[in-house]
């Protein structure tokens, strides 16, 4: 027999018992069927009271205890029983169910985290990112696109890519399966700028836009090939010069001892100046390097006086006034050689640019704040036009007045650059007729003082030469 039956035959038993005592009670001492009725009444009572208590119990969910178990028909036992089970198993079931809800809340957490991070490390990043749709409609977008791009918030979102960039080459790139090689369009926001666009697919049909800023790579291949044309040009008009009187003395054309010696003094200035433009042009690759050279504590008032009488001998037969005027007791925490190269570049324009007897003062100030270093000069002037170029290496602003003096048109590169690695700055101001003025400023953290004169001004104590 199965569980079920034996549980209905064991009820059955105890519910026919008292009835059965009862029959036999009536047998026995003849009383009628009054009392058969009577017990089935208080047995179908108590029944039902058994049944309202177990109904009661599992409602509240509260345990049944050993007394009330003990007069529980063996149907109602089993009932509790089931229950009780059921009750430990739902219980269970709800702890491993909250286990699994935490486990999913932590999982849920720990991707949107992921989420978050990946964006905002797209959106660090300095190309232009946007998601696209299998219609390439934008669905994200990181800020240097909303830059770049134009993109500015949720009206732009569910936008065809399309539409901010409008040119025919830009639809037939995007139309295209392939997307192996990038495109070159201005950016719509910037149109100064260019932007290398690329497409990559992933996902359903997503694709993923990126665009990089190009601008300054494109602007440097021109500076590249801006400095090898000029290099180039600076060293073949010498060099042709050189060659032609080397193949007229070669074939023996000049006889008069007179016309040799011009002609050596020719070859001689024309190899000196190849000699200043290859000098000049390692000088720069040294600085463009970065590499670190001997820091140490330059002697500003040492340094000037010096430069004045190289400046004074270069000068020669122009015969130019050449003054100082300083602060005393500053030293400049640098390379020695890239100082003094900074200063005479800027002393050597001078010279050649200022006609004959003119004037050039050289200035040293120092304060808390820094100290600056200046050349002015009652020289030729340059055009405004002319004075954002200035720095660029072989720009000149009269080619034939530059090669005539000498200048190899990297000087003022070679001031910049040595200013930029100082963390200085250079301004300059001039007016044609005029002259000019070049100011180097210099940061406080590289000027050091002697004790002796951090105490005294400079309105209370210049020094100044002329000459």
């Amino acid at each position: 027999m199965t569980q079920t039956n034996v549980l209905l035959v064991k009820e059955v038993c105890v519910l026919a018992l008292p009835i059965a005592v009862a029959a036999i009670l009536v047998f026995l001492l003849d009383k009628g069927t009054a009392l058969v009725i009577w017990v089935i009444g208080i047995e179908f009572g108590l029944y039902l009271l058994q049944l309202y208590l177990v109904l009661r119990r599992s409602e509240q969910s509260l345990p049944v205890n050993q007394s009330l178990e003990a007069v529980l028909t063996p149907l109602a036992r089993h009932f509790v029983s089931t229950l009780e089970i059921s009750r430990q198993e739902a219980s269970e079931l709800s702890v491993e169910v909250g286990r699994l809800k935490i486990r999913a809340a932590n999982r849920k957490n720990k991707m949107t985290t992921l989420v978050r991070d990946f964006r905002d490390s797209l959106s660090a990043l300095p190309d232009a990112i946007i998601a696209l749709d299998r219609n390439n409609r934008i669905e994200w977008w990181n800020k240097a696109a909303g830059e770049l791009v134009g993109l500015s918030g949720p009206v732009d979102q569910k936008k065809r890519i399309e539409v901010f960039f409008l040119s025919a080459q830009f639809r037939e790139y995007i139309a295209q399966d392939d997307f192996n090689d990038p495109i070159e369009m201005k950016a719509p926001t910037y149109p100064e700028k260019l932007l290398s666009i690329r497409i990559t697919p992933y996902g359903d049909n997503q694709r993923l836009f990126r665009a990089e800023d190009i601008t300054l790579v494109k602007q440097l291949e021109s500076v590249r090939q801006d400095f090898v044309a000029n290099a180039s040009h600076e060293l073949r008009t010498p060099l042709t010069v050189v060659h032609g009187y080397l193949e007229t003395l070669i074939d023996q054309k000049v006889s008069n001892p007179e016309q040799v010696r011009n002609a050596m003094e020719q070859m001689h200035q024309q190899t000196t100046r190849i000699k200043g433009i290859v000098e000049d042009m390692l000088t720069l690759a040294h600085l463009e390097r970065g590499e670190t050279a001997p820091k140490e504590n330059v002697d500003i008032e040492d340094l000037v006086l010096r430069i004045r009488s190289e400046a004074i001998s270069l000068s020669g037969e122009k015969a130019h006034a050449i003054s100082t005027n300083f602060d005393p007791g500053y030293f400049l925490t640098w390379n020695p050689e890239e100082v003094h190269s900074l200063f005479s570049n800027l002393v050597i324009n001078a010279v050649k640019y200022t006609p004959p007897r003119g004037e050039i003062i050289l200035d040293w100030s120092g304060s808390s704040n820094g100290a600056c270093f200046s050349v002015q000069d009652t020289g030729i002037g340059i055009e405004k036009s002319h004075i954002s170029r200035l720095t660029e290496r072989f720009y000149r602003v009269d080619v034939a007045r530059s090669r005539e003096s000498g200048g190899t048109g990297l000087g003022l590169a070679i001031v910049k650059h040595i200013l930029g690695r100082m963390g200085g700055d250079l301004e300059i101001t001039s007016e044609p007729g005029v002259g000019s003025l070049f100011i180097c400023h210099f940061p406080a953290d590289l000027i050091r003082r002697s004790s002796a004169q951090e105490n005294m001004s400079r309105c209370h104590n210049p020094v100044t030469m002329s000459g």
